[in-house]
């Protein structure tokens, strides 16, 4: 991850809510993961807990599309998300 990523998480860390927080937190570790992804590493088994707080961080301007891929649990080529 580049240093002025980092200094834009800085700036925008104090507005993310804490669920938004884990999404974010889980898509550092992951580096470009997909929605079910995130969800597995989270421990969730429901992916609709993790893809609206994804899409907030995606409007918010600081996650975006990393890839179209197949997911390595569904399987299914989809998007993976990354930090812009």
């Amino acid at each position: 991850m580049r240093d002025t990523s980092l200094d834009s998480y800085q700036e925008l860390k104090p507005t993310l809510g804490a669920k938004q927080e884990v999404v974010f937190q889980a898509i550092i570790t992951l580096g470009c993961p997909t929605d079910l992804e995130i969800t597995k590493y989270l421990g969730l088994t429901d992916p609709n807990k993790v893809r609206p707080r994804r899409k907030e961080l995606l409007d918010m301007g600081i996650i975006k599309e990393c890839e179209k891929r197949a997911c390595s649990i569904s399987k299914r080529t989809v998007w993976s998300w990354r930090v812009k």
